[in-house]
Order: C-alpha cells, then sequence, then structure tokens
C-alpha cells in the first residue's frame, strides 16, 4: 500500500511541474509581483473560512509579508496601498494582534494623505474593538488627526480620553492641554514618537520613526530658543533664525531631515519647516539604488 501511495505522489508532482514552470514565467513577466494586488489577500472575513484550524500560522505569514511590503515601499515610492488589507486580516486571524495594528498604523499615518490616515485610523478603531480598555487605540487616533492633519477640533477629544485612560503616560494629559492651547505641540508629537519607536521592531520602521524623533526635537530646540530670545530682546527673531546663532541661542541651525529649513513664522509666532512633505523621508535620500519591488 504504501509503495502504491510512493507512486501516485510521485506522479502526482510530475503531472504538476509543467503547471509550476507556466505559472514561474508569469510571474516574472509581471513588471511587479502578482502578490501586490488586493486580490492576492482574502478580506478578513473570508480569511477567516480559509485558513480555518491555521490562523495564527496565516497571520504570521501574513504579517511577515506586511513587514516586507512596507520596506520595499519605504525605499521606493513611500505608498503602501496595501497594507490596510493586510493588518486588517492579521488582525481577525490572531488572538493578539497589537503590534500588528500599531505598526499598520505608523506606516500607514507616515504616508501623510487624509485617504491614509483614515486608512489608519479605521485600523485604530479595530484594536479599539479588540482592547477597549487600551489607551494606545484611542490616544493614536487623536495624534493621527493632530500630527498629520492639523485638526485639533478632531484630535482633541480622542487625546483627552486617552490621555485619561489607564495605563497612559503620567505627563500625557498635561501635553495634550497644552497642545490644545497651541503651545507644546512639538513637545506632544516628540513624546509620542519616542513611544512609537520603543515599540518599533522592523528595521525600516525604525529608521522613519528615528527621523521623526530628530525633526521634533531640532523643532523643540529652536522654539525654545526663539522663545528665550524673545524674552530677552522684546522682540521677534528674524526669519532665518541666524540671530538665535549670531547671539547664542543656538550654536547652528540644524538640517532639517525632510529636505526643507526651519524658520520662524511671525504669523504663527513659531517655528515651523518649509517641508512640504513633513514626516516622510526626502526623496534624494531614499531614492539611491531605487529598485522595482
Amino acid at each position: 500500500m504504501g509503495r502504491i501511495s510512493n507512486i501516485i505522489a510521485v506522479v502526482v508532482i510530475v503531472a504538476a511541474l509543467p503547471l509550476f514552470i507556466h505559472a514561474r514565467s508569469k510571474l516574472i513577466e509581471q513588471p511587479r509581483p502578482m502578490v501586490e494586488t488586493i486580490a492576492a489577500y482574502p478580506q478578513p472575513d473570508l480569511a477567516k473560512v480559509m485558513f480555518l484550524g491555521y490562523s495564527a500560522m496565516a497571520a504570521d505569514f501574513i504579517f511577515i509579508k506586511a513587514a516586507y511590503y512596507f520596506g520595499s515601499h519605504y525605499v521606493t515610492d513611500h505608498t503602501y496601498p496595501l497594507l490596510e488589507q493586510m493588518i486588517e486580516v492579521v488582525a481577525r486571524l490572531n488572538p493578539d494582534p497589537k503590534i500588528a495594528l500599531l505598526f499598520g498604523d505608523a506606516a500607514i499615518s507616515s504616508m501623510n494623505t487624509p485617504e491614509a490616515i483614515a486608512a489608519a485610523n479605521r485600523l485604530l478603531d479595530i484594536g479599539h474593538e479588540l482592547y477597549p480598555d487600551d489607551w494606545n487605540f484611542v490616544f493614536r487616533k487623536g495624534m493621527n488627526y493632530f500630527m498629520y492633519l492639523d485638526d485639533m477640533e478632531k484630535a482633541y477629544p480622542f487625546l483627552y480620553r486617552g490621555a485619561r485612560m489607564p495605563g497612559s503616560p503620567p505627563n500625557a494629559y498635561w501635553l495634550v492641554t497644552k497642545a490644545a492651547t497651541k503651545g507644546g505641540g512639538y513637545r506632544l508629537a516628540y513624546e509620542y514618537t519616542l513611544s512609537q519607536l520603543g515599540e518599533a521592531k522592523e528595521r525600516n520602521m525604525i529608521a522613519l520613526l528615528e527621523l521623526r524623533v530628530r525633526f521634533f526635537s531640532d523643532l523643540i530646540a529652536l522654539s525654545e530658543a526663539a522663545e528665550r530670545y524673545r524674552n530677552d530682546t522684546g522682540k521677534a527673531p528674524d526669519r532665518e533664525l541666524k540671530e538665535l546663532v549670531r547671539k547664542g541661542y543656538m550654536s547652528a541651525i540644524p538640517q532639517e531631515p525632510y529636505g526643507g529649513h526651519y524658520y520662524y513664522d511671525e504669523q504663527k509666532e513659531m517655528v515651523v519647516t518649509s517641508s512640504e512633505r513633513t514626516l516622510r523621508p526626502p526623496e534624494e535620500e531614499n531614492t539611491k539604488g531605487k529598485k522595482t519591488s
């Protein structure tokens, strides 16, 4: 009986070989891997049925693919249109998908468009559904409105609620209150990005968040120097902030990591950046050795 089974297995493998070779040739002909289509990933409800009995294993596999997908696009076009569905499938299959949801939020929100923020917030809503007592998912939704869309009206209810939940950082409520009055916004963003960095595992995500930490650290230092200058002199610093260096308030004006430059906006009475693509890596630094994914 065993011998017959072995013969049948060999016949099946030989019969399938031409099909495998044909499929491989089609994959090679594709300008992008065929896996980069939304149809390659099942809808979350369908995934539960498809992977019945192997849900955790399937979730781990898809999460690895999601991390690879993010990394390959991080060094090319900085867009991740399939990531939301990939992470949602992981969340529906994995009994403890917190890390995947937070990763998806950070990656998708970095695209810095209203559509991306809506997608990231949908993942955070799933997180709140699964972890109703976890402050992260409520607070991060508010931070997405605040950091990327500059919409404090939408951000404040989520920031306030998240900051008051058990487990939130002790200074979160104070930072939210200060940011709501248009002061301390950079400090809030800095502390929030540090918390994201502490949870990041994927190297491209770490690089993305380290760049943000540097950006907000620069803005905090320049803002504090500008405030000291105003208090001492009774006037605003020059637009290019050169007076801060000349008078010894700063040793140098740091280079803005996103390809723009820092300057003082007299109308807003604050230090801001000229970069139009804030919180996304500069094109010239991330397209070296550009490859198709």
